[in-house]
């Protein structure tokens, strides 16, 4: 077994090495979580890599993303990289087709193991959306990541649960069993109804199961529509100009329940706010299917009261991260390509967490290098 920085091992090494929740925990859910280690310095250090969009290009990553993975990779020496969907654009083409899939994903999986980084996986609207015999379903791209990345891949998923890629790392001190911070990584779907999915009754219901007190981060690829309403935005005063269209200095339209607005970042919220937010519809949100005893997600974050931060793919020019009304921090982090839409500067989002629950989190660009 080959370990690096506080990497144990993969499934079967986390499961005979009991993982880092407790034995109650364990025996109800039959889950083992991957466990990772702080460093000597206390700190573990992780990138959210999203919307990568990878595409065939003769097996090779695009060269601009890929420079810039490894200039995030030799300043932050990442011991976790957590990759929230869209890995591949499988709306378009061959993509996620028997013989396409494969030759788009390893050079990405190549990268990871040359630097001899873990990384876990799950999944956006795209990365499955043409389906057939000919193609990748999302279980059969997490097995080929599995399988390609060996010892390097954490496998994270709980199979019973809604999705593919859904549940938790957990990041212990050195030498210590027990969880000091959880991080969550979760499919929340594709598309449900005329809009987007998101997180089902059994994922919020076996987080608030298993996650007991520990301080924990939220990894998913479709923001909540809670980050909407709760004073990460401000209403944008009346455009001088009435026929001015959606922008930086102007406000994006934002879909409101009493109805459409201009907003821009609340005073204090850091990023930028460069696209409208695409949520699920709140009809959606809300139903019986994805709400357990009444509660959202965003509902159980806050009834749990250990959710240190959320954060989100999805919305490829975003960046915008702060707290909210209720102190959960909500993040967007950019996309990290240039074969879909973008702002012509892919990046990645680093994070610095301590066992006390505390952590730090930037952006890093292909214009930072």
């Amino acid at each position: 077994m080959v370990c690096r920085r506080g990497f144990i091992g993969n499934a079967m090494a986390f499961a005979a090495l009991g993982g880092c929740i407790s034995s109650s925990e364990q025996k109800a859910e039959g889950f083992a979580a991957p466990r990772l280690e702080f460093g000597d310095d206390g700190e573990f250090r992780f990138l959210q890599l999203a919307d990568l969009h990878l595409k065939p290009a003769d097996g090779q990553l695009h060269p601009r993303v890929e420079k810039t993975l490894r200039a995030a990779f030799a300043k932050f020496r990442p011991s976790l990289l957590v990759l929230t969907g869209d890995n591949v654009s499988g709306q378009d083409g061959d993509v996620n087709a028997r013989g396409g899939f494969e030759t788009t994903v390893d050079p990405l999986i190549r990268l990871f193991r040359e630097h001899r980084i873990p990384f876990c996986v799950t999944f956006g609207n795209h990365d499955s959306e043409r389906k057939g015999a000919d193609r990748f379903s999302r279980q059969e791209q997490y097995d080929y990541y599995k399988a390609k990345g060996g010892e390097f891949f954490v496998d994270h998923d709980v199979p019973e649960l809604r999705g593919v890629g859904s549940g938790f790392v957990s990041l212990c001190r050195r030498g210590k069993s027990a969880a000091s911070f959880n991080i969550f990584v979760m499919d929340s779907g594709d598309y449900c109804g005329s809009g987007y999915d998101g997180c089902y009754a059994d994922q919020i219901a076996w987080y608030e199961r298993v996650s007991g007190k520990t301080p924990c981060l939220w990894f998913q690829h479709i923001i909540v529509p809670d980050v909407n309403v709760h004073g990460l935005f401000v209403e944008a005063p009346p455009a001088a100009d009435p026929n001015a269209k959606d922008g930086p200095e102007t406000g994006y339209t934002m879909m409101w329940p009493d109805g459409k607005k201009r907003m821009l970042l609340a005073s204090g919220v850091k990023g930028v706010l460069k696209e409208h937010t695409c949520p699920p519809n709140w009809s959606v949100y809300r139903d019986a299917n994805h709400v357990y005893e009444g509660r959202t997600l965003y509902d159980s974050w806050r009834k749990m009261g250990n959710m240190k931060g959320a954060f989100f793919g999805h919305d490829h020019m975003n960046t915008f991260c702060g707290k909210d009304e209720n102190g959960i921090c909500l993040g967007m982090t950019k996309c990290c390509s240039l074969w879909t839409y973008h702002d012509n500067n892919p990046g990645v989002r680093a994070f610095t967490v301590r066992p006390d629950g505390t952590y730090d989190t930037e952006i890093f660009t292909e214009a930072d290098i």
